[in-house]
């Protein structure tokens, strides 16, 4: 028992050690830049971001709240912004790779199942993809003429970022929630898999899906409460999309808000459709390129930076210290295991 508690507390403080020297390489890399930009920034226009940041994830804390808390009641709104915050940590220190385990990860420690916090993030990710697509299609209604005069091109790249996401969204729900669609997996992986050992493994596969789609289901027959998530999810987005156009005012007063909220929202819906130049990341290769005619480069990447940080940095360092607590509390725990294993002998 002391051996195993004392090898606990050692991979602890060795996680906590690799995850600095990751900080580290990603400070020297890739985050120098926004930091630079933060040190350059009027402190009200920096507060402003942070405000803008912050409110983001109080509304997500509500919305996971609302999904989550059809299984477990006693999820806070804090519990739910601390699971955005945390996914927020692992996606920066995982480069993406841990994102949906950790979130479902939080779940769990919350008290829900696997399958459920699964179909929570699945259906986490659904929401989103609606909101943004109802946003992306009302920006584009509203904007149309000033597209079709002043860059025409453009409008088939949107409608092309627009249909990958409606495909995405039906594509995750119909993975979910098509009982046909998972029987007809289990037939087709049994009639070409003929080793027994491969067969289990598909009916273990099988059992995590129908587990998956009972849960993403439970949530979807509450049709007000669907209402209510997709509304919020709607509400969220407004928060970051408005940050360009709260930096970019105060230089460019001939602004229009609508438009710039339109551009940020067609660089988020572009970012995951289209393939960008290698070492460019999708978001920022999109954005530079609906915002550079608008307002010039300098301003362009300054808004951009500032984004990036209430959007992506804001989160993660959130969701840092609340690694840092946790595995404090953690090691903690060990400490006190081995304290009380000495006493008793």
């Amino acid at each position: 028992m002391k051996k195993r508690s004392g090898l606990k507390i050692f991979l602890n403080i060795a996680v906590i050690l690799g995850i600095f020297g990751i900080l580290v390489y990603l400070l020297k890399n890739n985050l120098k830049d926004i930091f630079w930009q933060l040190a350059k920034t009027p402190l009200l226009t920096l507060l402003g971001v942070l405000g803008l940041g912050t409110a983001y994830i109080a509304v997500e804390g509500e919305n996971l709240r609302l999904m989550a808390g059809s299984f477990v009641k006693s999820i806070s709104v804090f519990d739910g912004a601390m699971a955005m915050c945390y996914a927020a940590f692992y996606r920066l220190v995982t480069f993406g790779a841990g994102t949906m385990i950790s979130e479902v990860n939080f779940y769990h420690k919350k008290g829900l199942r696997i399958s459920q916090g699964v179909g929570v993030t699945a259906l986490h990710l659904v929401m989103y993809k609606a909101a943004l697509l109802t946003w992306a299609f009302l920006c584009l209604i509203v904007q149309f003429f000033f597209f079709s005069s002043q860059a025409p091109h453009l409008i088939g790249l949107i409608l092309y970022g627009i249909v990958v996401t409606f495909v995405i969204i039906i594509g995750l729900l119909g993975l979910t929630l098509s009982l046909r669609l998972q029987v007809w997996f289990v037939k087709l992986s049994h009639k070409f898999l003929k080793s027994t050992k491969l067969r289990n493994g598909v009916d273990r596969i099988n059992l995590q899906v129908y587990s998956l789609r009972e849960a993403v289901d439970s949530i979807l027959q509450e049709r007000p409460l669907i209402f209510r998530i997709y509304l919020v999810n709607l509400l969220k987005l407004v928060f970051w999309f408005t940050i360009p156009y709260f930096v970019m005012i105060q230089s460019h007063p001939e602004l229009n808000f609508f438009q710039c909220f339109g551009l940020v929202c067609f660089a988020v819906i572009l970012a995951g459709s289209i393939p960008t130049p290698a070492g460019i990341g999708s978001f920022e290769f999109v954005y530079l390129l609906l915002f550079k005619p608008l307002v010039g480069t300098v301003d362009a990447v300054s808004s951009m930076l500032l984004y990036r940080f209430a959007s992506y940095i804001w989160p993660f360092l959130i969701g840092l210290v609340y690694f840092l607590v946790d595995k404090q509390k953690t090691i903690h725990s060990e400490i006190k295991e081995i304290k009380e294993a000495d006493e008793t002998k």
